[in-house]
């Protein structure tokens, strides 16, 4: 058990994180000291942690992301549970985000965390479906490409589209490895950018958004996360053999951001929608 009184809360600094590479529980199946490195360092990027003696005894982080704010990865170490450290970690990612002029603070539950959040105000506003996804056969649609320099003011329009987020800092150093789908005329309808999480998949079209989707589980295998309120995408899951394994709860604090979760096709990850 910590003392309270012999734990600092300060910034997440770049040494502390090869002290994280095993901090995120099993079942999350992400390597938090390759998201963290990822993104320390970048303005819209929030990192805290808090520390002992004995070293990182929780962790927790920030995104913003224009008058939205995500908080994602607050995780405490097992021995240090039921202290209260989760819920002060939590406070202090919103106070830092509302000094950041975020209005709007979003998070992804887990099932442990959603009794805190609900205490401290938030609500939930939609679900989002898990799936084990089987390989796809291998796709080829012509109208599925390697997005060009040309084409991020068109990712940026889908993106804040589909969100009603600013996120351009966020995807800009993904779009060199991202995918895009293109209409007959050639405008881009949808993107795909597999190094971002688990691989966003962003579209204003079912067609597209179908597209891009089958292109991801075909060449990206793994699992697949997406809103409850896209049929479209579910549809196309199941009907491939893909099974749900569990559902977790989309929660804000604040007014809800203006998005439109069926044109999202493959959320990137719990931290940053």
């Amino acid at each position: 058990m910590a003392d309270a009184r012999a734990v600092e809360w300060r910034r997440l600094e770049l040494r502390d994180i090869p002290d994280l590479a095993d901090f995120a529980p099993p079942e999350w199946r992400m390597a938090l000291d390759a998201v963290l490195l990822q993104n320390i360092g970048r303005g819209y990027f929030l990192g805290r942690v808090a520390t002992t003696a004995s070293g990182i005894i929780a962790v927790g982080q920030g995104m913003v992301t224009g008058r939205t704010g995500w908080l994602g990865n607050i995780i405490v170490r097992p021995d240090s549970r039921r202290q209260g450290l989760g819920s002060r970690m939590t406070r202090d990612l919103m106070d830092a985000l509302r000094e950041r002029g975020c209005s709007s603070l979003l998070l992804v539950a887990s099932e442990s965390g959603e009794p805190i959040y609900r205490k401290l105000g938030f609500r939930q506003t939609e679900e989002y479906v898990f799936l084990d996804v089987p390989p796809l056969a291998a796709l080829e649609d012509a109208a599925v490409r390697r997005l060009t320099a040309a084409d991020r003011d068109g990712v940026l329009r889908l993106d804040v589209e589909a969100t009603g987020e600013s996120r351009a800092e966020l995807l800009t150093p993904h779009l060199a490895s991202g995918w895009g789908h293109r209409g007959g005329e050639g405008a881009l309808e949808g993107f795909f950018l597999p190094s971002l999480g688990a691989g966003l998949v962003v579209a204003e079209s079912e067609r597209a958004g179908e597209a891009l989707l089958s292109f991801k589980h075909a060449l990206f295998p793994g699992p697949a996360v997406v809103p409850a309120g896209n049929a479209a995408a579910l549809r196309l899951l199941l009907a491939h053999g893909a099974t749900e394994t569990r559902r977790a709860p989309r929660m804000v604090l604040g007014e809800e951001a203006e998005w439109r979760p069926e044109r999202v096709f493959a959320r990137a990850s719990g931290y940053c929608g």
